[in-house]
Parts: structure tokens; sequence; C-alpha cells
């Protein structure tokens, strides 16, 4: 952030000898620098939305990427005898956020890991659909990144495939 205080103006408020600036010039500084920070955080507070980008992509092309990864992770991992099913609703038979969403769920060796997609999306996730999801195993986000990366890291051979009876 570019202060638009300048040096004269802080020699104004402190004096030459900034280290021996009253108390008084030195409440001065701190109630402007406050309000600078105010104003800068008023023009630089921009809402996110999906059209926020990290320079390189928007939260919705990164989304869609997930979301077509996922897809496809999906599909090899019910290739390799993992259990992968869809659902509209929870567990618990309630529609997964109110509606127009559903839920894939992967069992995976390393443990359970699920994501939700808008309906728009069903025809993608070409597995089993399931009246209710499995139930949810309390996984949180980083609980399925690690248990993703667990995946990854260990080489399956096609005769590891897991089986029913596992």
């Amino acid at each position: 952030m570019s202060s638009k205080i300048s040096d004269e103006r802080l020699a104004e408020i402190l004096g030459s000898d900034m280290a021996m600036g009253t108390s008084e010039q030195v409440g001065a500084l701190i109630w402007e620098l406050a309000r600078e920070v105010s104003e800068y955080r008023a023009r630089e507070a921009a809402p996110v939305t999906g059209e926020t980008s990290d320079g390189y992509h928007t939260f919705n092309e990164l989304y869609e990427y997930r979301m077509l990864y996922n897809a496809h992770a999906a599909h090899g991992w019910l290739a390799a005898g993992i259990p992968v099913v869809k659902s509209w609703r929870h567990s618990d038979g309630e529609e997964c956020f109110g509606g127009g969403w559903f839920i894939v769920t992967a069992e995976l060796p390393a443990g359970q890991v699920s994501n939700h997609y808008e309906a728009k999306h069903w025809g993608l996730f070409k597995v089993p659909e399931v009246e209710t999801a499995p139930v949810w195993d309390g996984h949180t986000p980083q609980d399925a990144a690690r248990r993703l990366r667990v995946e990854a890291e260990h080489e399956r051979k096609p005769s590891e495939a897991v089986t029913d009876d596992e």
C-alpha cells in the first residue's frame, strides 16, 4: 500500500527529529494513519465473486477444473473397484442444500471423500445413483485432502483393486 502521507507531512507532524514527537503529534499521526488505512480498505475491498482472480484463474474456472478432475477421478476409482456413488440426498434423506445440488461420495482405502455439485453437472458423473448418500464420516476438507494425497502417493497395481470384501 502506498501512503498518501508524505515525508514532508511526517516531518510537519513530528518536527525535524521524528523520534522526539510530542504525544499530541504522535496522536495526530496515528489518527491520520488510521484514516488512510480506512480509506485504503474501502477502496481495495472488492466483493469476492466467481470472477475474482488470483491473476491467473478465476474462482469459477478453478471450481470448473476441480469438478471435471473429480468426475475423471470418480470414473477411474469406480473402474478400479473403489465404491463411488452419487445422490440428490444426504444420508438423512434431506435434499442437498435444499435442492438443485447432488453429492458424490467415494470410499477410498484411505477414507471417505465427498463433494457437492450443481444439478447441471449430474450427467458428468457416470457412477451409480443411490437414494441417499453414505453416512458422512465427519471428514473435513483437510481430512479429504490428506486422504487424496495418500491415495495419489500410493501406486496401485491392477491386482490391488479394492473389492467388496475389503
